[in-house]
């Protein structure tokens, strides 16, 4: 097969970019190419089932840590801290974003300078303002609801869809920061997913129940794709599934010629020749596939001449802090399947070189979860006394950390049930990481003592690599990263990476809209005419 561009990975990079590169050229030939099965959405059957059981049709769609049954664990945490991968991707059409939490987070102008105002990780070779106008795109696109009079960081245009209201579980935490005298905003969230199709992106309808939607009201990638396929003009774009890229083939040197991929349900080796090639398979499996695409001329892998592909390895420490209150006699309990409320206060420049974090109120600030007591099988009475009765409350958040050459993603010679390589994940936190998780502690503690709350000890910390990054970064040259500012892999003429693997570091807030913005700049890089 032959096509204009095939592109590996069908999330939301892949899918952003695909429509952009078509709003140029609607008749162009592009193929996406994913390793995962394909998941029905906007399914009521399965919404429902999903509501009696908590079983997400998407769940075998992860990756296993850890050995179930007769299945072996799929990844190995080699460094001195483990960094799960399961629940962190999802393996399959439409990738990540059948999961998402829809958060849509600006990073702040100070996070593209890092190395140079702290002298931690690397630049960014563009600045904010080169890629604001994409933000706002990619929050059109996005279809998120936020607060566009809220200027904590600087915007041309107002969101597209008014801001969740804060719920009523909001007050305690927002009487707290108020008497603290610490700001606090609406939490930006892609709940009105426009996507592919405007017309046909149905509104939020507030079940509680994002992780699936019935109505494909949150962006998923999935949904865009298919209206994509289904409705627009586009008689030369496909979607292929249950297809693991091997590698990248090459043209001479500094050409790529398409890719291999084997087709999971037949076992079956297929080339595809392309006239560009963008990989767009997540921070993992972008570095995986350079590392294991080796040649004469690229011995350790295309664009690995230096040594960074796989290297710089992040993710953002997500932690939990809980307290008790006496009691809840507001009845407060979870409105929401997504936070409406979060404070950046902590994620400013004064904080940038010990780590910036954001803090936030969870869904499930206060428990019990109403619905999972009813799956339970209690009676309203019983109901009535775990709501009200003494209450534990929460405050989430995540914490940035740096780029170390030293913490990398490689590939193992085992494959996984998706017929994927396994993963070897070498991370090794900072020596300083748990001092600065007691600072974070003291400025916690203070907020739950306003509340009344007793906190409930040292709070969680998961390192699981939902937000994994860097591993394939931007820099302007190859002696200190992997791609340009254009994101073309150093060294060739035709190889693109768009995925989180791109950025040079992730700041304290969530990926998905930043991935969005670069992958519009990229279709208009390739898109528009010379």
């Amino acid at each position: 097969m032959h096509v204009d561009i095939v592109i590996v990975g069908s999330g939301v990079a892949a899918t952003s970019v695909a429509q952009r590169l078509l709003d140029h050229d609607p008749k162009r030939s592009i193929l996406l190419l994913e390793a995962g099965p394909k998941i029905k959405t906007k399914d009521f059957a399965l919404w429902e089932n999903y509501l009696i059981t908590n079983r997400l049709p998407y769940d075998g769609c992860r990756d296993l840590d850890y050995p179930q049954k007769d299945q072996p664990g799929e990844n190995i945490s080699a460094g001195g801290t483990e960094v799960p991968l399961n629940g962190a991707r999802l393996v399959a059409y439409g990738g990540s974003t059948l999961h998402w939490g829809g958060w849509s987070f600006r990073l702040k102008p100070e996070d593209f300078s890092l190395f140079s105002n702290t002298g931690q990780g690397a630049d960014w070779p563009i600045t904010y303002a080169d890629l604001e106008p994409y933000y706002c795109e990619a929050e059109h696109y996005l279809g998120v609801s936020g607060d566009s009079a809220d200027r904590i960081v600087p915007r041309s245009r107002g969101y597209p869809f008014v801001r969740f209201p804060f719920t009523l579980q909001d007050r305690p935490l927002a009487d707290a920061l108020d008497k603290l005298q610490l700001p606090y905003s609406h939490v930006p969230i892609a709940r009105e997913g426009i996507g592919a199709v405007h017309s046909r992106r149905a509104p939020c309808h507030s079940t509680g129940t994002c992780k699936y939607c019935p109505f494909g009201a949150r962006y998923a990638a999935t949904n865009a794709l298919n209206d994509m396929l289904a409705w627009e003009d586009y008689p030369n774009l496909q979607v292929v599934s249950g297809a693991v890229v091997e590698k990248v083939t090459l043209a001479g040197t500094h050409r790529a010629a398409g890719v291999q991929y084997r087709d999971v349900a037949t076992d079956g080796m297929f080339e595809v020749t392309a006239e560009l090639v963008i990989i767009a398979a997540g921070t993992i499996e972008s570095a995986k596939l350079l590392q294991r695409s080796t040649t004469a001329e690229w011995p350790n892998g295309i664009g690995n001449r230096t040594d960074h592909v796989g290297r710089h390895f992040v993710t953002h420490p997500y932690f939990v802090f809980s307290a008790q209150l006496d009691s809840n006699p507001l009845a407060l309990q979870p409105e929401m399947n997504f936070p409406t409320l979060c404070s950046r206060h902590y994620d400013s420049p004064a904080e940038q070189k010990a780590g910036k974090y954001i803090l936030v109120n969870p869904p499930d600030t206060v428990n019990p979860l109403l619905v999972r007591n009813m799956q339970q099988g209690k009676t309203r009475a019983q109901i009535d006394d775990i709501v009200k009765g003494p209450s534990k409350v929460q405050i989430h958040g995540m914490i940035e950390v740096f780029g170390k050459p030293s913490n990398l993603v490689k590939n193992s010679i085992d494959l996984n049930r998706f017929g994927l390589y396994q993963t070897i994940v070498d991370y090794t936190k900072d020596p300083g990481f748990d001092a600065r998780m007691d600072e974070i502690d003291t400025a916690v503690d203070a907020i739950f003592a306003v509340m009344g709350a007793t906190p409930a000890g040292k709070p969680s910390v998961s390192w699981r690599a939902d937000h994994a990054g860097s591993t394939c970064r931007m820099s302007t040259d190859e002696a200190s990263g992997v791609v340009d500012a254009n994101l073309l892999v150093h060294g060739m003429d035709n190889l693109y990476v768009c995925s989180n693997a791109v950025f040079p570091s992730i700041g304290a807030i969530n990926p998905t809209l930043t991935l969005t913005a670069l992958s519009l700049r990229l279709g208009d890089y390739l898109g528009k005419p010379a």
